[in-house]
């Protein structure tokens, strides 16, 4: 990611701020021709669409979690792109994966009531739609059999099929596999997967898994610049680390060479990407004031500050010479009664 010298290279945070999704219309030529709703379920994203659309591309896309204000009612649950901010402390977050298969079937279902709901479909307590529906690799057989338990006996989806995002896409972009053989590297958010295809199919005896993805990436990236600028500890969010690995950092196709080319000043100066933080007002500071307002309020001190000065001064010589005290205390009272009388 090449940039030029000089101000080109300075960069802000975009806090991107998610905004709720629409309701689609759910047509009667959808209802009529029967068509396939696919469902990309992913462990940190999920889309979903008519499979008739124009482009092959999903009608909506969120992130795959709920959130719930604490001491809430279920009923002001939220999903997906209707929560603003995720970093808030008081909702109470959930997905329904544990890695990367899902678990939680109750928060899978409340997924699926917001892909319908927006979506459109409107037939009444059943969805009379084949859905085609991601799953992981080697997906354990109890997790597939509660997931279409909950398809047929909730929704009462007439047919559901299943299959691995990573090979939908190899078999979309390579059509003229047949026979041949490749190596899938599946980078999830949760777990990373090496899938090899021999013979047009993935052998699934040799496929192997790494627990380590996209998540343990914004994670590790928070952590070093919190570490790294402890007075930025509360700036450097989780939002604002995955905005950093996303839009500012690359793969190295040769990490050694780039070690190397990161040596040299000029190619840190081109390359480097600098981050400017939003100022922020300090707590209980107060609006500038002009220097006449400045000088008032200096002069108030000082003569407030002169006047403690003199009550203790006072007290400590009465203190030390009663009689003499005493004197002072009514030559001064004398005084006043004089002042008045005049």
């Amino acid at each position: 990611m090449a940039q030029g010298k000089g101000s080109t290279n300075i960069f802000s945070f975009k806090d991107e701020r998610c905004s709720p999704d629409p309701v689609f219309d759910y047509s009667a030529t959808l209802y009529d021709n029967n068509v396939p709703l696919v469902i990309d379920n992913g462990s940190y994203q999920c889309r979903a669409g008519w499979a008739t659309a124009k482009k092959h591309q999903p009608q909506l896309t969120f992130k795959n979690i709920t959130a719930k204000q604490r001491g809430k009612k279920e009923s002001d649950l939220q999903v997906g792109n209707e929560i603003n901010n995720i970093e808030v402390v008081r909702w109470i977050l959930r997905t329904q994966f544990d890695r990367n298969v899902v678990t939680l079937y109750d928060v899978q279902e409340q997924i699926f009531d917001y892909i319908f709901t927006h979506m459109g479909i409107n037939t009444e307590s059943a969805v009379e739609h084949p859905i085609l529906m991601t799953e992981p690799v080697c997906n354990p057989n109890y997790c597939r059999q509660q997931m279409s338990e909950l398809l047929f006996e909730c929704y009462h989806v007439p047919r559901v099929a299943y299959g691995v995002d990573s090979m939908f896409s190899l078999y979309q972009n390579q059509p003229k596999l047949d026979g041949g053989g490749a190596l899938v590297v599946d980078c999830g958010y949760q777990a990373t997967h090496i899938l090899p295809v021999v013979g047009g199919r993935m052998d699934s005896a040799t496929c192997r898994r790494i627990n380590v993805g996209g998540a343990q990436l914004d994670g590790f990236m928070q952590r070093l610049l919190q570490l790294k600028y402890p007075g930025h500890y509360a700036s450097v969010t989780l939002s604002r680390a995955e905005e950093l690995v996303r839009d500012h950092c690359y793969l190295a196709a040769d990490y050694a060479t780039d070690l190397d080319n990161w040596v040299s000043n000029d190619y840190y100066d081109d390359n480097v990407h600098k981050i400017q933080l939003p100022y922020v007002s300090a707590p209980g500071s107060q609006q500038t004031v002009s220097a006449k307002q400045a000088k008032e309020r200096r002069d108030q001190q000082i003569r407030r500050l002169k006047e403690v000065n003199a009550k203790k001064r006072a007290e400590r010589v009465g203190r030390n010479h009663p009689r003499e005290g005493m004197s002072e205390i009514i030559l001064e009272r004398e005084c006043q009664k004089s002042s008045l009388r005049g």
